[in-house]
């Protein structure tokens, strides 16, 4: 089964020059999970409800690739507004056959909530605790490291999990890790590695509604691409 979406390209730079009655008196700050989420579901307008993004399917990540200026990518049920400075096309979101080995990019919010009372809560971006990454020696035991999580979360869908490159950003903190960008904090994990198709329904549910949580800030978006053997 294959599923129609929208993928758009959105210049980060364009993003900053978006006007919101919530935009800081010094401008926005890329490094700020509120900016990202609201210049996202600025091209979306139309929009209403209580989880519009949820109900479209947006998904969305910052991208960075050589020689060119970063930019949103956009992963969405309905097309942008009209007038924005976007390019945008219209893609088949189909898993390649079991046993297909591919290649991936996925942002992912890599943490462990820790555990609390019955009945009592955190505030977003306390209580977690960051997955270590592969071959910190220094981290809690009782922690999977990040191949064996990823791995986890990929699961049924992805076999043969090999990461080949991995950056972390904490969005909301300034140069030396404190919060004071944005009132919380939001790990995105941006990860690039091959896989092996396991389970094409499930890889297709991912592709579509994304991996783990805070998609609303830049994670969960996972795109694949077959790898020609």
């Amino acid at each position: 089964m294959s599923r129609t979406v929208f993928l758009t390209k959105y210049p980060v730079h364009e993003a900053l020059m978006v006007d919101h009655p919530s935009k800081p008196k010094h401008g926005w700050d890329i490094n700020s999970p509120i900016f990202r989420h609201r210049a996202t579901m600025h091209l979306f307008p139309e929009l209403a409800g209580t989880t519009p993004r949820a109900t479209s399917s947006i998904l969305f990540r910052l991208d960075t690739v050589a020689g060119s200026a970063p930019y949103f990518l956009i992963q969405s049920d309905i097309a942008p507004t009209e007038g924005n400075p976007v390019e945008t096309k219209q893609i088949e979101l189909v898993s390649p056959p079991v046993g297909a080995h591919i290649s991936f990019r996925l942002a992912v919010n890599a943490i462990k909530r820790k555990g609390s009372a019955a009945g009592s809560s955190h505030k977003r971006g306390y209580g977690v605790t960051p997955i270590p990454f592969d071959g910190d020696a220094e981290a809690d035991e009782r922690l999977p490291r990040m191949s064996e999580w990823l791995a986890d979360k990929l699961s049924p869908a992805l076999g043969e999990v090999t990461i080949m490159n991995h950056q972390r950003q904490a969005l909301g903190t300034d140069r030396f890790g404190r919060s004071q960008v944005s009132p919380f904090v939001v790990q995105v994990d941006t990860i690039d590695g091959f896989a092996r198709v396991e389970d094409t329904a499930h890889l297709e549910y991912l592709l579509l509604k994304g991996v783990g949580r805070a998609k609303s800030y830049g994670c969960g978006l996972l795109s694949i691409r077959p790898l020609v053997d």
